[in-house]
């Protein structure tokens, strides 16, 4: 032992020279950042002392005043029973919102089938009217496809817009109310989806 230290001191190496510094980076998980930015006041800069049991703690008010006293009500996942009901409406919305799209799509599909008949209809009339004309017979009528043709009633557009501002209104409200839940679901998303846990 005693010939190693003499070697090391002759060979003048160095604490410095055996001890490599490695840049070391910290990263809070997304709880804990979603904690963090829920805080109410700036965390304390002095360091707090330790409580000397858990009853102190819990009666100590410098303590339980403090924002990073024990408080597991930031961490609740449980989902506003307000939101969840909005979502409800918004997917029930949305789901009247495309069955009223779809209806006017298929009217216009309609449309355009009868409205392709019509004209056939008129083109074959106006040959058969002026076959007559050249055979000196009287004219048929042209406006007789009203009566053979029934066009489509066109549905309620205003439907459509209700809808349409019905999906727009619930979006805000869920938007509203989604900020601090969605980061809390975002941070144990891999423990609340099957197979992504560890």
């Amino acid at each position: 032992m005693a010939n190693l230290f003499n070697s090391l001191q002759k060979s003048g190496l160095r604490y410095q020279d055996i001890l490599v510094e490695l840049p070391i980076e910290i990263h809070n998980s997304h709880l804990l950042t979603s904690l963090l930015h829920q805080l109410p006041s700036q965390p304390p800069e002095t360091e707090l002392s330790f409580p000397p049991n858990l009853a102190s703690l819990k009666s100590d008010p410098q303590i339980t005043l403090t924002p990073l006293s024990p408080n597991f009500d930031s961490l609740d996942l449980s989902i506003d029973p307000f939101l969840e009901k909005t979502c409800d409406l918004l997917l029930e919305s949305i789901e009247n919102h495309h069955t009223e799209l779809n209806n006017h799509q298929y009217y216009q599909r309609s449309l355009g089938r009868e409205q392709a008949k019509i004209a056939a209809w008129q083109q074959k009339r106006k040959a058969e009217n002026a076959a007559r004309l050249a055979a000196k017979q009287p004219l048929l009528p042209e406006d007789e496809w009203q009566r053979l043709f029934k066009l489509p009633t066109e549905p309620n557009r205003l439907e459509i817009l209700l809808n349409s501002r019905q999906v727009e209104q619930y979006s805000r409200q869920v938007d509203g109310f989604t900020a601090s839940v969605s980061g809390k679901m975002f941070a144990v998303k891999s423990n609340l989806l099957p197979g992504e846990g560890s």
